[in-house]
């Protein structure tokens, strides 16, 4: 199976009396970055795994911070990593080659 990197847009709440380094402190996780902020104390904010850590992981440390009033999930996408490894190089045995849509067949054998 492929690795997948997930990719996180999170919505941060932060306390109206936070300090003033918690948005700092929040961007300084591996894989956080800012979209943008508001003057109501809310963050946008794209979390993506790492080689050293996954984006739940960040997200869940977000929700530990004194001053974050929530960190909410608002989209999730993963992308794959294509494993070309796994790619036909003979023609497919059901068409022997003929078909018009011979990169289908690649697709389907990696799954």
């Amino acid at each position: 199976m492929a690795e997948a990197t997930h990719i996180c847009g999170v919505a941060v709440y932060l306390a109206p009396d936070a300090e003033r380094d918690l948005t700092d402190r929040i961007l300084a996780l591996p894989g956080v970055e800012l979209e943008a902020a508001s003057g109501d104390n809310r963050l946008a904010l794209t979390v993506i795994d790492t080689p050293a850590s996954l984006a739940i992981d960040q997200i869940a440390a977000m929700h530990r911070l004194p001053g974050v009033v929530s960190a909410s999930l608002i989209f999730h996408a993963f992308d794959t990593h294509d494993d070309e490894s796994t790619v036909e190089t003979e023609p497919a045995a059901c068409c022997g080659g003929v078909c018009q849509n011979s990169g289908a067949h690649a697709r389907a054998s990696a799954i």
